[in-house]
């Protein structure tokens, strides 16, 4: 009997600390990459594959090479594999002629490399260069003059954002999150794993849910 409550502690204990985490698995665990973004999307193409094909095909490579002289560093607000997947999936659904894609090469070039750059900003930008969004307005509202608002390469704006937790009770002790928000489309954006630091600037990764057709498509 004595051996079966010991058992029975054992498990209740296993059971209670379970504290798995319900995050992406971005690939990294240290934020430094010692290599391009390049190199960083291709050596974790698990969760970058359709990402990288979309890179390839725009011919924007060099850019996320680090090898084009006006943009030594860039900021990468990075869709994930996933979320093209499902664009591409969405285009074959729903049927539109013209913007029927099977693969990521079916996507015309220019649309490509026009979607790509509107996830892209023009130096290395991390989460301590944002800044906290006014809590007293909604990050759309007229008033808003927190955050802080980039342009990309393709002339959209997106707003990126500090917002404070609340933990055990007590307001704004708990950790720091970054948000996003296109200012272009009025869609807000999940980032899901903010800080990544190839050699030549920051990938900020989306969250798998991000919806790609609805931020990038007119």
């Amino acid at each position: 009997m004595k051996h079966i409550v010991v058992l029975l502690m054992l498990v209740t204990i296993a059971w209670s600390c379970d504290t798995e985490q319900k995050v992406i698995d971005t690939g990294v665990s240290n934020p430094y990459f010692d290599g391009s973004i390049m190199e960083y999307l291709r050596a974790h193409k698990k969760n970058w594959d359709y990402t990288i094909q979309m890179i390839e095909h725009a011919g924007l490579v060099d850019l996320f090479e680090g090898n084009e002289e006006a943009y030594p560093e860039i900021t990468f607000w990075a869709p994930p594999s996933y979320s093209i997947q499902r664009f591409i999936l969405e285009s074959q659904k729903n049927q539109i002629p013209g913007e029927i894609y099977m693969t990521v090469n079916d996507i015309p070039q220019e649309l490509c490399r026009k979607y790509i750059l509107m996830h892209v900003v023009k130096g290395k930008y991390l989460k301590e260069h944002i800044r906290y969004i006014n809590k007293d307005y909604f990050i759309n509202d007229e008033k808003q003059d927190g955050g802080t608002d980039f342009i990309c390469l393709a002339g959209n704006i997106l707003r990126a954002f500090l917002r404070t937790s609340s933990w055990a009770g007590v307001a704004d002790a708990g950790p720091v999150s970054l948000g996003l928000y296109s200012v272009t489309k009025g869609e807000g954006i999940t980032v899901a794993t903010p800080d990544i630091q190839p050699l030549n600037g920051v990938v900020h990764a989306l969250h798998y849910n991000y919806d790609f057709g609805k931020m990038c498509c007119e």
